[in-house]
């Protein structure tokens, strides 16, 4: 009888005992998903896809969307050093995983955290995301140097994010091309990198790179445009946020190739980093930053560049430097603001045929200049700023006065002599080159090409060979003969200057007529942006042509289409009904 009150008091003991750990593990996991992370409680920025500023301007770390803004701890791979960025102030992790024992005997499949060559920590890949997700807000990057460390590892991150323990930004970092100076092949294989990120956690940001070498006091090339072209074409499908780590050093040099990059969608972002021996400019910091917005780039620098550069970056008063190949934003539109906020202006010239001057306009937007060619009593013919009863100017000279002007503005010269346009071209590369020119420039004319052939205007094909042989760093704003246009557009006109305009390197505006417009059949504004991520359309009209009322349609038809892409170059009464047109609507 004993016996079995024992085996009964043993029997109801280890039922408590089963019932008491079940409830200890349903609290833990509880508590595990219900407050994997503390802080981040907007869930539109806290998971790994989210936007890295979106998400530190969430937690009220930094005060707007600004790259400059964000901070950032290398290597912190050891336990030592992960103990000491999660103390730190700093926004942003950034670690290194590699395989433990890679290609040893010892190899053992764990990812381990760790810059090669090393290959042993005392910091695994699971010990640092559980110390990093459980005491601490800091965004992610992780750097593989390996292709072996990326599945494993993205398999644990599909893992703690599926029980909700990953909610912040997570970037995916490794360099999956060849780049400058870089003698032999080291980078991780792009095709097996992209194709494991898509399958096993495609909700992270990509951040693809290049390797790269840089060898003070020596010979060092570039990023070149092949570079960027090949990496465009390895992730331009892809649906995540990406943001391209470049070396700082390097990218001055390379920026119209980076331009181009950015420009091809509105998920893209570069990282610059530093070198440790690096003598990266403040100078060429603060023109990049100049040429986008400022959610564009992230910094990654050392001190006391960082110091130096975000001091001067910050103060509103300086001179900035503007590349001549560049959109209109942020020089003259906000990102994603309205075009209709860029004027054009047609300065006056006054004086007489030897000391004749131009008279800029208060308003800043953009300066278009019509331009021809004269041929002096000797020497050669040279390019002139045609303006309507006023003695022409040479176009160097009108440059000059324009550099030396204050304010913001850009550059539209319109050729309207095809004679003119290589020798302007010219001057423009000449005056770029001695740093005098560091606006945007659009170079445009009415060109003829196709089913718009019509003769006395730029061919077409001569725009495009002339921008690319003699200064490719321009937008193109080609315009068709307003013989073509009597019928508004038709399919074929648009279908042709989309052929001629194919491929092409540049930004392209395409100038488009008002009143045609509006006679033209729906989808023209649309057909012509869907040509490219940086193609514009420009709707112009002339008073003496019409009246207002008789392109209110057409105004209003290619507004509808987009505002951030689509600009109007207008008399300033056309201008204030079409701002009264929009207010009303």
């Amino acid at each position: 009888m004993a016996c079995k009150k024992c085996s009964n008091k043993w029997t109801i003991a280890s039922i408590v005992s089963m019932i008491l750990v079940c409830v200890i593990g349903l609290v833990l996991c509880f508590v595990l998903l219900e407050d994997p992370q503390p802080g981040c409680e907007q869930g539109a920025v806290c998971h790994p896809g989210a936007d890295m500023l979106d998400y530190l301007l969430s937690l009220g770390q930094i005060s707007q969307r600004d790259g400059l803004l964000v901070t950032w701890y290398h290597a912190a791979n050891s336990q030592e050093e992960m103990s000491a960025a999660l103390k730190s102030n700093t926004m942003v992790l950034e670690a290194d995983v590699n395989i433990e024992g890679l290609n040893t005997a010892n190899e053992t499949g764990v990812p381990i955290m760790a810059h090669p060559p090393a290959i042993y920590s005392d910091n695994t890949l699971q010990q640092w995301l559980e110390a990093v997700l459980a005491s601490s807000q800091k965004g992610i990057k992780l750097d593989f140097k390996s292709l072996k460390a990326v599945a494993p590892s993205l398999d644990l991150l599909r893992w703690l994010t599926e029980n909700g323990k990953v909610r912040r930004p997570v970037w995916i970092n490794a360099d999956i091309l060849k780049g400058p100076n870089v003698p032999i092949s080291v980078e991780v294989n792009a095709t097996q990198f992209l194709a494991l990120v898509q399958e096993k956690y495609p909700e992270a940001t990509l951040s693809p790179g290049w390797t790269t070498l840089y060898v003070p006091q020596f010979p060092n090339s570039t990023y070149t445009r092949a570079m960027v072209e090949k990496m465009q074409g390895l992730v331009g499908a892809l649906p995540q946020r990406i943001t391209f780590p470049v070396r700082a050093v390097m990218v001055r040099a390379a920026w119209p190739h980076f331009s181009w990059l950015l420009g091809q969608s509105d998920r893209y972002s570069l990282t610059l980093w530093q070198g440790a021996s690096d003598p990266v400019s403040v100078d060429d910091l603060l023109y990049i930053r100049d040429n986008c917005a400022t959610h564009q780039i992230y910094y990654d620098l050392f001190e006391p560049v960082l110091s130096q550069f975000k001091q001067l970056a910050m103060n509103a008063t300086r001179t900035r430097s503007y590349y001549t190949g560049g959109s209109l934003i942020p020089l003259l539109q906000l990102p994603g603001g309205d075009g209709l906020s860029v004027e054009w202006q047609v300065p006056d010239i006054r004086g007489n045929r030897t000391a004749a001057t131009l008279q800029l306009p208060e308003k800043e937007g953009m300066i278009l200049l019509n331009v021809g060619l004269q041929k002096p009593a000797a020497g050669g013919a040279v390019p002139v700023v045609n303006a309507s009863g006023s003695p022409a100017l040479t176009l160097e000279s009108s440059l000059l006065q324009l550099a030396a002007h204050p304010g913001r503005w850009g550059l539209h010269l319109h050729i309207a002599e095809p004679t003119a346009l290589r020798p302007s071209l010219a001057v423009l590369a000449h005056l770029s080159n001695l740093g005098r020119l560091s606006r945007p420039v659009w170079v445009g004319a009415t060109v003829s090409y196709g089913s718009f052939a019509v003769p006395g205007h730029v061919a077409g094909t001569e725009l495009l060979a002339a921008v690319a042989e003699v200064f490719p760093h321009v937008t193109v704003a080609p315009g068709w003969p307003e013989k073509a246009l009597g019928s508004g557009y038709k399919e074929q006109l648009l279908t042709d200057m989309l052929e001629l305009c194919r491929g092409l390197w540049q930004p392209v505006s395409f100038q488009l007529q008002a009143g045609p417009l509006g006679q033209s059949v729906a989808g023209v504004v649309a057909k012509l942006l869907a040509a490219s991520p940086r193609a514009t359309v420009t709707v112009e009209h002339s008073p003496a042509e019409s009246s207002y009322t008789s392109v209110r349609t057409g105004l209003l038809a290619a507004r509808a289409v987009d505002r951030t892409r689509v600009y109007y170059r207008l008399p300033q009464s056309d201008r204030e009904d079409l701002l009264a047109d929009v207010d009303r609507n």
